[in-house]
């Protein structure tokens, strides 16, 4: 089963569709569950898969270090990439897919997200290439008014194989 643990409601981007961190009546800043409980209820799957969400999950990459230190399962991590320097190396790896945010083009993805967060993302995605990440790593996208499909699509395509092959971008 695939569960997601919901980090924090904390956003460290104020991206135009969702408006960045969730009401603290919603979704707190911090866990209100005690990670014993987490760990018990999740450890009666057979096959777990953790997925860490937020907000931003990476603000509270003290969380995550908790869980993938307690609990016996496969790890996932849906992130903006802005603050993938706040996880060691060692825990990126233990991850099964990486799902960063990334709309399309630098001007589409800055439009809807900040300026600046492209350029983040791949970096992100670059120095997981750089530092042996093994897994899925996946571009999540959201489409809006300013998104050509087309485009968007196809220049992530072509990003994917520069991180991959090194050429083009």
């Amino acid at each position: 089963m695939l569960f997601f643990v919901l980090t924090t409601g904390k956003c460290n981007l104020n991206c135009k569709y969702c408006g960045g961190s969730f009401p603290e009546w919603r979704v707190p800043a911090v866990p209100t569950y005690e990670l014993s409980l987490l760990k018990e209820f999740i450890e009666n799957d057979a096959e777990p898969i953790v997925a860490f969400y937020g907000g931003e999950p990476l603000i509270q990459a003290d969380v995550i270090r908790q869980v993938m230190n307690n609990i016996a399962a496969r790890f996932v991590i849906q992130t903006n990439g802005t603050l993938w320097d706040m996880l060691e190396w060692d825990y990126w790896k233990r991850m099964d897919a990486v799902l960063l945010s990334i709309d399309g083009t630098e001007k589409t993805t800055d439009g809807y997200r900040g300026p600046g967060t492209y350029r983040k993302v791949v970096q992100a995605a670059k120095a997981l290439k750089k530092h042996g990440y093994e897994g899925d790593l996946i571009a999540r996208m959201a489409v809006s008014e300013m998104t050509d499909i087309y485009r968007d699509v196809l220049h992530r395509v072509l990003a994917y194989l520069t991180i991959y092959t090194g050429n083009w971008m």
